[in-house]
């Protein structure tokens, strides 16, 4: 078992996030992970700045359990990349996000 240690990265968030902004460089990131809260709209993810709907690189599913915030939203983990990574949603994304470092 290969078990990891690590701290919590500064653009980490302890609540939801609704803004585009997703996550700033952080040379120290070994890891993030990303969760879609929205019970409507799918989260459009991009490794760079200004996701949209037509320019992105991975699509997170909306929550399948029918309610905001109940963590059957989709999922996205990367492990090693450092640069910024911006989310667009059609209405207003709603996500979770945690970077280790």
């Amino acid at each position: 078992m290969n078990i990891q240690t690590g701290k919590i990265g500064p653009n980490s968030a302890t609540s939801p996030e609704t803004g585009g902004s997703g996550l700033a460089v952080n040379l120290d990131r070994k890891r993030f992970t990303i969760q879609n809260q929205s019970d409507s709209d799918p989260l459009f993810i991009k490794l760079g700045a200004s996701a949209s709907g037509s320019d992105y690189h991975v699509i997170l599913a909306a929550c399948s359990g029918g309610s905001t915030e109940d963590g059957t939203g989709g999922i996205f983990t990367l492990d090693g990349y450092q640069g910024e990574v911006s989310v667009y949603a059609s209405s207003s994304a709603d996500y979770s996000v945690i970077e280790f470092q």
